[in-house]
Parts: C-alpha cells; structure tokens; sequence
C-alpha cells in the first residue's frame, strides 16, 4: 500500500546519525531496557503534507495487479535524542552536518525519495534512567522531505467492444 513507511524512513534516518552519533533505535517500538553506550533513540513526531495528492495511474496491462497510486511530498519530523557520553559533541555533530551538502548526498545515496531539511538546535536534556542515576542526554529535531506513494487495486481495460442497439424506427 505505502512506498514508504514510517519505519523504512526511521531506517534511512537511522543509516545516516549511527556514524555521527551512534547506534540508534526506534522509540515506542523496541521494549528492551536502554543501551549504557554511546545510542540514539529515534521517535517519530508529524508527517506534514507540503503539496497536493496526484494521481498515477500504475495499469499493468493485467487487471489482477493494477493500480491507482496517490503520491504527495510530506516533512517527517524525527526527534533524535543522543544518549552517552560526548553526547553534546556528537548532537552538534549531527546539527552541523544535517543541512549540509554531505547530509544530502549521503541520504539520496541511502534512499532517493528521501532528503533533509532542517535541524533545530540541539539541547541538553539530561534524564534520570532506570538506576537513578543522571544520563547525558542531548536532542534535536530533524526534519526530511519524503516522497510517499499510496496504491490501490484498480481495474482498467485496453479494449473494448461496441454494439449498437436501434432504439426505434427512424421517421
């Protein structure tokens, strides 16, 4: 149905911040206990439609796998929280490089349909974990431009046979 779901662009997410700032994990999805390294938790906030739905039409020539598919551009906001420590440097890290050139080309080499924004700036937002004890935290929002396609079934036909049938006798 989607091209691309929440968790395909987590993952895409998750391939370019593991190399800047660690090992990262989807938030709200994983029921195991925090990491004690150096991590990343990645929770996904809003998917804001930036432009209008069109309609493409995906006839395979065979009913039984054809399709409608309605494509639109949304803004993916990722919360990225950085775990461990040095974790200031590398959430600066991450804010640094995010709009850059390097971000762009990295993550349209990881998935085409999908490419940075923007990043807020990264603020300490230290926690107490499971063991009473204080955890460096530091997080920022991302945000990414992502093309998404949603398909259905639909039937089409590439012929069809006319008959007439006289209504009447013509005066």
């Amino acid at each position: 149905m989607n091209d691309m779901t929440v968790d395909q662009i987590i993952d895409v997410l998750a391939d370019y911040v593991e190399p800047i700032a660690g090992s990262c994990q989807q938030a709200q999805a994983n029921g195991v206990p925090m990491p004690k390294a150096e991590f990343c938790i990645l929770t996904p906030l809003r998917f804001t439609r930036l432009s209008t739905t069109r309609e493409i039409g995906q006839d395979t020539g065979q009913p039984a796998t054809s399709a409608m598919g309605y494509t639109e551009v949304r803004q993916a906001d990722i919360q990225v929280d950085i775990y461990g420590p040095g974790a200031g440097d590398r959430a600066v890290a991450l804010e640094t490089t995010f709009s850059s050139s390097y971000a762009y080309s990295k993550i349209k080499a990881i998935n085409e349909k999908v490419a940075p924004l923007y990043s807020t700036a990264a603020i300490q937002a230290p926690m107490i974990d499971a063991e009473q004890q204080w955890q460096e935290r530091w997080t920022l929002t991302v945000s990414l431009q992502v093309h998404i396609v949603v398909s259905f079934p639909q039937d089409y036909f590439d012929s069809a046979e006319i008959t007439l049938d006289p209504v009447g006798p013509r005066p």
